[in-house]
């Protein structure tokens, strides 16, 4: 993931592209857009055949794919061919990501999932630490080296899965056949397929998905309308980088520390601060003229990111049975997705409109985001029995924190990573 995140540059730097190719910013937006429609098919079509096919080889054609046709951006004729290109291009790069996330699952014990989590988390951060940066140079000689490099970096992650990654998809689920008149002994047989039915009928998990697409949908225009107005605040692409390599940098050295308070409460409570505190800090970006204000808004949305992304991430696969986990870890990736689809080319819509309006729509919809957070349920108090205990043992023995008996641990929040 280090070397995924170290080469993620196209969605980062599209809109800049091609506004540089001479292209409106809606088209830009759209072109950003249509890679999320493409995210979002990837996703969905990810965490099935993840669940049926295996992991490794669905993390592989991800990789590969995504390299083959990242290479042919620089060359693209149009911005129409570059929009259809954008959503392949998004399919291929989120195609593994139900599968990644159900790798970890099923390899790691419940006892180590939180130390599992922690650090790849800290390996994705520390890859977008430094890849924008690198970006932000790049693009300053030529934006072909920036597809050149993302293309290189993916082929590299797709090579690394292949030859270093055991395939670990369970076997089947099966349920017993009723037992027969005569009393013959039972046997088990495939269980019915539930799919994506099954995620979307548990009530907190749809709460989730509804405040994740909210929360979603305005820290994604930290990479589509904040570097739109970096340049009409007539700063550089680089500056731009230096500030997503600020955002990236705190969350390695803070986040893990930040958990061990924000273990303390419960998850919705945890989701709504962060939310809320996302949309202050992107709504104040509007307000932003100078480098030192655009830095201390990065530092208000970087931590609120820290504090609830670790619980958002966790929160799926808390309530997934086995045979689901693929599906569960697919749901919160396309509503991210769905998200992100809407955030270009609707946020740099209302941006070329009324840039005051842009900023304040942020506000509002981070709200509507907390107030939804605040009703989604505890994982620990649903599903198997002895889930709170376990989360309560896992917080306890990676973090120190005491959880105590059942009262404490209705409120105890597990900090994780998928």
């Amino acid at each position: 993931m280090f070397v995924n995140k170290l080469g993620n540059f196209f969605n980062v730097f599209l809109i800049l592209y091609l506004t540089n190719k001479g292209y409106s910013t809606f088209f830009a937006g759209v072109a950003l857009g249509a890679a999320g429609v493409g995210s979002f098919a990837g996703n969905a079509v990810g965490g099935t055949i993840a669940d049926r096919l295996g992991r490794r080889s669905v993390i592989a054609i991800s990789m590969f794919g995504s390299a083959l046709f990242m290479l042919l951006v620089p060359v693209c004729p149009t911005v129409y061919a570059m929009i259809g290109l954008a959503a392949v291009i998004g399919f291929f790069g989120q195609l593994f990501r139900p599968a990644g996330g159900a790798i970890l699952i099923d390899t790691v014990p419940p006892e180590q999932r939180v130390t599992v989590f922690g650090l790849l988390r800290l390996a994705i951060n520390l890859g977008m630490s430094v890849g924008p940066m690198i970006g932000g140079v790049l693009s300053g000689v030529d934006y072909t080296y920036l597809f050149v490099g993302d293309a290189v970096t993916s082929a590299l992650f797709g090579l690394l899965v292949v030859l270093m990654l055991p395939e670990t998809r369970p076997a089947p689920a099966t349920e017993p056949e009723p037992t027969s008149a005569e009393g013959e002994q039972e046997v088990s047989r495939p269980r019915k397929a539930d799919g994506y039915r099954a995620v979307l009928a548990d009530r907190s998990m749809r709460l989730y998905l509804i405040s994740i697409i909210a929360v979603t949908y305005v820290y994604t225009q930290t990479t589509t309308t904040l570097p739109l107005h970096v340049r009409d605040v007539h700063l550089s692409n680089s500056f731009y980088g230096f500030l997503l390599g600020i955002n990236a940098l705190m969350c390695v050295a803070i986040e893990l520390p930040l958990t061990k308070f924000t273990g303390r409460y419960h998850p919705g409570r945890v989701l709504a601060v962060g939310m809320l505190m996302t949309g202050l800090g992107v709504s104040l970006t509007g307000a932003a003229d100078s480098r030192f204000a655009l830095v201390v808004t990065v530092v208000l949305w970087s931590l609120a990111e820290m504090i609830y992304m670790p619980v958002a991430t966790t929160y799926p696969g808390l309530f997934a049975q086995e045979h689901l986990r693929g599906r569960y870890q697919a749901s919160e990736a396309i509503a991210i997705t769905f998200a992100q689809t809407l955030a270009p080319a609707i946020g740099g819509l209302i941006y070329s409109v009324s840039q005051v309006s842009h900023w304040a729509s942020c506000a509002a919809v981070a709200v509507l985001g907390a107030v939804v957070a605040l009703f989604c349920g505890d994982p620990r108090t649903q599903g198997e029995p002895d889930a709170a205990q376990t989360l309560a043992e896992e917080t306890e023995a990676e973090f120190g924190i005491d959880v105590g008996g059942d009262e404490s641990a209705e409120d105890a929040l597990l900090p994780a990573e998928s």
